[in-house]
């Protein structure tokens, strides 16, 4: 299947807010999808408490996603950092990649289904 990606250069254009949910420690952490695939997402967070972890223990980090996201029904997803950088403000945000590492096939196909047709009602929407 292909791997399709939702993308938003400004933060203000398509804002998902999300939780992550430390599958060790039950701390929730909150943060807001930048991009969104089938694998995993790019999201931005400004909570201290990750602000103060090293990368190596964050890397280490599993979460459990919890966020609304169109019409697809998102339990059970879960997912591990895979790479980390600076936000905007370096001091205050971080950006994480988190690949999933839960998915059901049919959530994978649902998200797609989404993007894609996000896609197309933006394409649609320049052409007029």
């Amino acid at each position: 299947m292909k791997d399709v990606f939702l993308r938003r250069a400004d933060r203000g254009a398509y804002i998902i807010p999300m939780l992550l949910h430390d599958t060790r420690s039950h701390v929730v952490i909150k943060a807001v999808i930048l991009d969104i695939s089938s694998r995993g997402v790019r999201c931005f967070t400004n909570d201290r408490r990750l602000l103060l972890m090293s990368e190596e223990i964050l890397r280490e980090k599993s979460f459990r996603l919890e966020f609304d996201f169109v019409g697809v029904d998102t339990i059970g997803l879960e997912g591990k950092v895979v790479h980390i950088r600076p936000g905007k403000n370096p001091r205050y945000e971080r950006q994480l990649g988190i690949g999933f590492t839960q998915i059901s096939p049919v959530m994978a196909r649902d998200i797609n289904r989404t993007i894609s047709a996000d896609e197309a009602a933006r394409a649609s929407k320049a052409t007029r």
